[in-house]
């Protein structure tokens, strides 16, 4: 399994979930594509420097590390975009934990 490191701009606002219950269905996804969930960070809500829709002036950041397997990264993604709950990702490789 691949080590990738997510960061999750979440729509509070017009969802009505918590926080707390978005980082819980995005964690499913991740068990569900085969994954499991190994940090979980929440960096706050932010405005965004640039705003493109009225509608979503910021968000709440959360940072996730997970294990998964870089043939269903894919299908995670997909099921991602299909949750009105989660505005933005941005998913990478994490860097290699110092031994």
């Amino acid at each position: 399994m691949k080590q990738y490191e997510g960061l999750f701009i979440l729509d509070t606002d017009t969802s009505g979930a918590t926080v707390d219950d978005i980082i819980k269905a995005i964690g499913e996804l991740i068990k569900e594509a085969g994954g499991n969930v190994t940090n979980e960070q929440k960096l706050d809500r932010r405005s965004f420097a640039r705003v493109a829709d009225k509608k979503h002036s910021g968000g709440f950041y959360v940072s996730l590390h997970f294990e998964l397997e870089a043939s269903a990264l894919q299908g995670f993604k997909t099921a991602l975009r299909k949750r009105e709950d989660v505005f933005r990702t941005q998913i990478t490789l994490a860097a290699p934990l110092a031994a």
